[in-house]
């Protein structure tokens, strides 16, 4: 489990203490949360469950972790943002496979964004659910590239491998207008 901000770091720990069947990792990154009023009542949530945080018809971005905010962040840089939904998949193991079909079938693309490697990440296990279902949507993959990054602020290097919110929405631009 990925959380995108405090309050879901939260939910996934009450979860978590209420009992799971299998064993659970979470992955958060280091720094400061951004949400003032994160002390909010706990809820449970489903373990391999995503959740749509915005409703579109055509690109479906999928992300999974606190990059999601840099998403939400980039769409609203976008023109014509109405078309673009974004989905918080939450967990990479399991994967929400019923929302996936959905996605799937609703959206010509699929553009999935994580802070992780790109190979043998999150979107590679994105590409493989496509392939084992014989979906033919273009899908682009974004995080972190397969080559050495030199240390910096976790903003300075986000910017550098464009997963801040400009590179994101750049990519989310040249990624529609490729397939129109």
């Amino acid at each position: 489990f990925a959380p995108r901000d405090e309050i879901e770091l939260r939910n996934i720990m009450y979860t978590a203490q209420l009992g799971l069947q299998h064993p659970i990792a979470i992955r958060y990154p280091r720094g400061r949360g951004h949400i003032l009023d994160w002390k909010q009542d706990f809820r449970l949530i489903e373990i391999g469950k995503g959740i749509e945080l915005k409703h579109g018809d055509s690109l479906a971005i999928l992300s999974v972790g606190f990059i999601g905010n840099n998403v939400t962040e980039a769409i609203e840089l976008h023109s014509d943002n109405e078309q673009i939904a974004h989905y918080d998949m939450r967990f990479v193991k399991p994967l929400d496979e019923a929302l996936l079909h959905k996605v799937f079938k609703n959206h010509a693309l699929i553009l999935t964004i994580e802070d992780g490697c790109i190979k043998g990440g999150f979107g590679s296990s994105i590409l493989e659910f496509a392939a084992s279902f014989g979906y033919k949507n273009p899908i682009k993959v974004m995080g972190v590239p397969d080559h050495f990054i030199e240390h910096a602020s976790i903003e300075e290097l986000q910017h550098q491998i464009e997963l801040d919110p400009k590179g994101i929405a750049k990519t989310i631009e040249s990624f529609i207008l490729r397939h129109q």
